[in-house]
């Protein structure tokens, strides 16, 4: 957990090998997912968009969804995390954390 009590995100073009434990990792392209990390998603609208499809509508919407079913999941003790790391560049969050929900769980690591 963050200071302020919201879950830690990170935004990474290519995520390394997890440097610590219990982070979750949600891949927008078809790479391979690095090693060490305690849950692997993928986002497959961010997919599209990563390769040229119209990010302002798949992918916000897509990560939102993602996040959130994270999230929920955590609350109800079906997944344990620390922390998250996104695949993508930092536009790609942006408009995800325009949701009420997602920015006042998430704290969006710069």
């Amino acid at each position: 957990m963050s200071d302020d009590g919201r879950i830690p995100l990170w935004i990474a073009k290519t995520p390394a090998r997890a440097a610590r434990r219990g982070l979750a990792l949600i891949l927008t392209s078809e790479a391979k997912p690095p090693a060490g990390y305690a849950i692997v998603r993928h986002a497959e609208a961010a997919a599209i968009a990563e390769a040229g499809g119209c990010a302002c509508c798949r992918v916000p919407s897509d990560l939102v969804t993602l996040l959130r079913q994270l999230f929920l999941e955590r609350v109800r003790g079906e997944t344990d995390f620390a922390g998250l790391v996104v695949e993508g560049a930092p536009a790609l969050i942006e408009p995800t954390l325009a949701d009420p929900l997602i920015a006042a769980r998430y704290g969006y690591q710069r």
